[in-house]
């Protein structure tokens, strides 16, 4: 390494980088001795001591550029340090947190032609990122897009339809995970796209991914119905009487996968093909393994007009279990209350199990529009939308964001909410990614 420098990985210019060794020095400046860690801890501390001698308006300049850096520091997630690797030739960047300075004592500051030495602590990523690399995608439109992926809401066996994408992690070679920044475009004209939910799991060896788009009209119970507007162009109606609850459906997911999805957190969310008619309607889940009950989840208010509903996540397999070989499979069931004691009606059109492996929940407090986009830095750890070239904020992340993770294969689901809680099957975003590769050496 010939040169090392720390300042803002979105800075554009160079002149925004404080130079700690190199050419680009400040007046003052001799030299910098960085003690340069390594290890398996998700942060490390290091230290690094500056040696100063000139005038007084020269040592000044650098320890007011240390103190605006500190302070700045405070206020932007994307500090970090930034050197040159001889190795590939290129800049790497390792993000910074709980940056200090001070100047080492038994030193004269206050007469031109004096020296001292400043001490800079910092704890950064065991990690060194390279540039962003276009990562391509695919699903059924299309394999290796870079340009910008389309994503429908709904998944079914037409070409295309798809909520999903995958990443060809074996192309990729990642050892680790890698940060990722994701574009996420509102490609549908009308309503602006409000709440809406990203989610991935990765397969580490070779097989298939599970299932985790269930449609209606696949469980047992309720009355298929035809149209052009359901997933897969058809839906199920359940109609029951009473005020107690009573199982709509139940839905089996098999032995396969349910071992896939072993420790992988799963976010219910479920589509309606029409809105509720009736206030009062609560929803919840019951789990059933090898015939018997073992968890009953929370139940949820479903509202007056609104078309799709978030519920609590659940965790499949049902316990800890060592998978010497496959888990037994699950049975999921649907169960509805209602205070009043006539008859009710529900129109379901398919639910997903959308996997937290790497998870974002995007929480409108703005309009997306057609056109617009989001964009998700998890390396920087921010959010926010461009429209017309312009930036705004228009959602909050709940959530750690997106990375690669190591293995064969990562899928990503996607679901689509308008601001009136209707999620039309026909509804699209076009998805762009990158990531940036990483090396615990610079």
């Amino acid at each position: 390494m010939t040169a090392f420098a720390i300042g803002f990985m979105n800075s554009t210019s160079g002149l925004d980088w404080f130079e700690l060794q190199g050419a680009g020095m400040l007046a003052g400046m001799l030299g910098c001795e960085w003690q340069l860690q390594s290890g398996s801890d998700a942060r490390l501390a290091e230290t690094a001591c500056v040696s100063l001698r000139g005038s007084l308006l020269e040592l000044q300049a650098v320890t007011d550029q240390l103190e605006s850096l500190r302070s700045t520091a405070q206020q932007r997630p994307d500090f970090c340090l930034r050197v040159w690797s001889e190795t590939r030739q290129s800049y790497l960047f390792s993000p910074l947190t709980q940056f200090t300075w001070h100047v080492l004592p038994a030193h004269l500051l206050s007469a031109d032609g004096s020296s001292f030495r400043v001490e800079l602590k910092w704890e950064r990523d065991r990690f060194f990122y390279g540039d962003e690399v276009a990562l391509p995608l695919s699903n059924t439109s299309g394999s290796g897009i870079t340009n910008g992926l389309t994503l429908y809401n709904h998944d079914d066996p037409s070409l295309g339809h798809d909520n999903w994408f995958d990443v060809n992690l074996q192309a990729v070679g990642n050892f680790w995970q890698l940060p990722l920044r994701l574009e996420v475009k509102n490609t549908t004209s009308g309503e602006p796209l409000a709440d809406f939910w990203l989610g991935s799991m990765a397969l580490p060896e070779s097989g298939t991914l599970p299932n985790l788009v269930f449609e209606a009209e696949s469980g047992v119970g309720g009355t298929v119905l035809t149209d052009a507007n359901a997933s897969s162009g058809e839906y199920c109606r359940y109609d029951w009487s009473g005020s107690a609850w009573h199982s709509l459906a139940s839905w089996t997911i098999t032995s396969l996968d349910v071992s896939r999805v072993h420790g992988i957190g799963l976010l219910l969310l479920m589509r309606f093909f029409s809105p509720p008619a009736e206030t009062n309607l609560r929803l919840r889940w019951k789990l059933l393994v090898d015939g018997m009950p073992v968890w009953l989840g929370p139940a949820s208010d479903l509202e007056l007009g609104q078309a799709s509903l978030r519920m609590e996540p659940l965790s499949i397999p049902w316990g800890d279990l060592p998978l010497r070989s496959f888990a037994m499979g699950h049975q999921l069931v649907l169960e509805a209350f209602h205070v009043g004691t006539g008859a009710h009606r529900l129109d379901l059109d398919y639910f997903l199990l959308l996997p937290q492996q790497t998870f974002g929940a995007y929480h409108a407090i703005g309009a997306l529009k057609q056109n617009a986009s989001l964009i998700d830095d998890q390396l920087r750890q921010a959010v926010w939308s461009e429209s017309g070239g312009l930036e705004l904020t228009t959602h909050l992340r709940v959530g750690s964001g997106h990375h690669l993770q190591s293995g064969n294969l990562q899928r990503f689901y996607c679901f689509q909410r308008e601001a009136n809680g209707a999620a039309p099957i026909a509804r699209t975003v076009s998805i762009k990614a990158w990531y940036r590769p990483g090396w615990r050496l610079p």
